[in-house]
């Protein structure tokens, strides 16, 4: 590990001098970087060595060493355990994995910044970070680690949410070719990931009395793999709905019963939906439409529920509520017994 930040430092600085960095990107910011993200990713890993706990560094200037937080010691096995999500290929996966991922992109990307060359040649390589970054952000958000490192999880997630927008407008720059525009985001993402790091050596900024947490807001966009499906619904409902707003959709239809009876029956089709946009009317009388974020299967039945339904609700979620609830499905008939 010792022979991997070192040589990190001494390839990136003599490339970075080679092939010339913008002056918006300082060489050692880009080394130093890449450095502490990896050492970042390391220290979540199952059982970190001594080369691990006690890293050399020539980042910060009067000290040798970085040493891994001996609170973050302490409560690594709990985020090794924890299993807080779960993927069709990769299995359960646990809270210090889930953090390793976005992690491991931005070491991804200081590393190739301080390579040096010209950025604007890498511009699918950027996407691709960009997407998997978006993607992994919202893993840790959807599995409400916002109290995770001891209370500095939130924090983080608010760094990252600043992250992904650097990353919009980076690969935006380099699309159009704008190297200017690219180095001042490339520095701005660098600088970003650091802050990142140092929340790893002080105590949680909301608790210790420094400015607010910024709250994730994920900018409500489609992802890779899933789709944006557009659904009418009353104006009393969309006048009070903003993008980026979660929400569940309850759906109204008529059900074969108990004895072949038909009755009216209220389910909760979707869960913790993401609204990512919103066309309101002029009145609550009219109709609206919202555009909501849901995997393939999602918007089958939210097709579905168009052709089928009488009436389509969608009720909004508080702020940071991501849970899945099983419910059952509302008649009036169990309403009575």
């Amino acid at each position: 590990m010792k022979r991997i930040i070192m040589s990190i430092l001494a390839a990136a600085a003599l490339a970075a001098s080679a092939s010339g960095l913008s002056a918006a990107i300082p060489a050692l910011e880009a080394s130093c970087t890449a450095a502490d993200m990896q050492l970042f990713y390391y220290y979540l890993a199952p059982s970190p060595d001594a080369r691990v706990k006690d890293s050399p560094t020539s980042c910060y200037p009067g000290k040798t060493s970085l040493k891994l937080p001996a609170w973050l010691e302490k409560s690594l096995p709990a985020m090794l355990e924890r299993k807080v999500w779960k993927e069709p290929e990769e299995g359960e996966l646990s809270e210090a994995a889930l953090w390793q991922t976005p992690v491991s992109i931005l070491y991804e990307f200081s590393s190739k910044m301080a390579k040096g060359g010209n950025p604007l040649e890498l511009g699918a390589d950027f996407e691709d970070m960009r997407i998997r970054f978006m993607m992994s952000v919202e893993r840790v958000s959807k599995s409400g680690l916002q109290t995770s490192f001891e209370g500095r999880g939130g924090p983080m997630l608010g760094v990252m949410d600043t992250l992904m927008r650097d990353f919009d407008a980076l690969t935006e720059a380099a699309s159009k070719a704008d190297r200017k525009g690219f180095d001042d985001k490339a520095a701005e993402l660098l600088k970003r990931s650091r802050d990142l790091f140092a929340q790893l050596f002080e105590a949680p900024r909301k608790s210790a009395g420094k400015k607010p947490a910024v709250r994730y807001t994920p900018e409500a966009r489609i992802m890779p793999g899933y789709r944006g499906v557009s659904l009418p619904v009353s104006g009393s409902q969309a006048l009070f709905l903003e993008k980026g707003d979660r929400v569940d959709m309850l759906v109204t239809f008529e059900a074969v019963m108990g004895g072949d009876v038909k009755e009216k029956v209220t389910a909760t089709i979707l869960q913790n939906v993401l609204v990512t946009g919103v066309l309101k009317p002029v009145s609550a009388g009219e109709t609206g439409v919202l555009q909501l974020l849901c995997n393939p299967n999602e918007a089958q039945y939210a097709a579905l529920s168009l052709a089928q339904a009488s009436n389509i609700c969608l009720v909004r979620r508080a702020p940071g509520d991501f849970e899945m609830r099983p419910m059952e499905i509302a008649s009036f008939r169990k309403l009575i017994k």
